[in-house]
């Protein structure tokens, strides 16, 4: 073989080497949840809550701020990685009118970088205990149901797959899901009383529609000061990218409604916060954008690189087996030097 064929059948492996390595090294590398993530989620809508000023006031006619426009900021932001697992810091703020806040969480999370499910907690990272998604989908999300970990109430719930739609060009999953339970995130039950005088909670269940209102009995058995606890329905829609996982849209719908003891277990006395909230418009735009612009990405890094090298590769392969097949054709049928007949010998 030629030294020239010699040099292009070792850059032909080099390039089928190169797609090996960028599809099997490179492309999972990039395909996983970046260290570098920092991203907010802004949501608006409705709130009712509980008037501390005006239970301080006796004022039961506006003990509720009812429907008052409010502002969602959740942020998500990789605070460390660990090889395949990532700790999550998780911040979702709510503001009212004048940009007054009406509640504040925050919690940390060790998930998976790819499928983003619950990993074990890296040592000293602070990271909560939790079953199944918490903060998104997987990267590459399927037409199914998934576990999801609601905070408000620690408990585990059913992501179920209900539809796909169109989302700004993006073919979206969406999934729903609903919790309920007795309110166990302390962030926001230690902004909530402990106790409310029986007059207070008879006033509050006045100002609420008839169906919403606790058995007046009831409320007259109660002691003076009646002791509360808390439980929490929520129900969240979410619009997860088809290609990327990443959160489109959602919505979410939740209720905390005061209790107490009773004879025969909890009883509901009156709803203290509610709330309402979706994606802004502005917000589905630009995650839609940046979806489509990682989806490209992923593309060429997963598909259109490493085919085109692995492409590359055996173009040069083939042509060298054809120059050196050429080559010895052509040798086998010529004469070479020596071959012709030696002149006779003159007698």
């Amino acid at each position: 073989m030629r030294t020239s064929n010699w040099i292009l059948s070792g850059v032909a492996a080099l390039l089928v080497v190169a797609s090996a390595v960028v599809r099997l090294m490179i492309y999972p590398s990039v395909h996983q949840l970046p260290a570098d993530t920092d991203s907010t989620f802004v949501y608006s809508g409705t709130a009712t809550t509980l008037n501390a000023a005006a239970l301080e006031t006796g004022d039961l006619a506006n003990a509720l701020l009812r429907d008052v426009p409010v502002t969602l900021d959740r942020r998500v932001e990789v605070i460390d990685t660990d090889g395949s697992t990532a700790v999550i810091s998780d911040e979702v703020v709510v503001t009212g009118p004048g940009d007054t806040q009406l509640s504040a969480t925050s919690h940390r999370w060790a998930v998976d970088r790819s499928d983003l499910e619950a990993r074990p907690a890296p040592q000293d990272s602070g990271a909560e205990l939790h079953e199944g998604l918490v903060i998104s989908w997987p990267l590459e999300p399927e037409e199914r149901d998934y576990t999801f970990w609601d905070p408000t109430t620690a408990t585990e719930a059913p992501a179920v797959y209900d539809r796909t739609e169109d989302v700004e060009g993006r073919e979206a999953y969406v999934y729903v899901i609903d919790a309920a339970g007795p309110l166990a995130d302390t962030q926001i039950s230690e902004n909530l009383p402990l106790s409310l005088p029986r007059d207070v909670l008879a006033g509050i269940a006045e100002t609420l529609p008839a169906e919403q209102r606790p058995d007046p009995a009831g409320l007259a058995q109660l002691p003076e000061t009646v002791p509360l606890t808390y439980a929490a329905t929520t129900q969240r829609v979410a619009w997860i990218d088809a290609g990327t996982g990443a959160v489109l849209n959602g919505s979410l719908q939740q209720t905390i409604v005061a209790q107490t003891e009773g004879p025969e277990g909890p009883v509901t006395l009156a709803p203290v916060s509610s709330m309402a909230v979706e994606g802004t418009p502005e917000g589905v735009t630009e995650r839609a954008d940046d979806a489509d612009s990682n989806s490209q990405a992923l593309w060429l890094v997963g598909i259109v690189l490493p085919v085109g090298l692995l492409v590359l590769g055996l173009l040069l392969a083939a042509f060298v087996v054809w120059s050196e097949l050429r080559r010895r054709r052509g040798a086998g049928s010529g004469s070479g030097p020596g071959q012709d007949a030696e002149p006779a010998a003159a007698v």
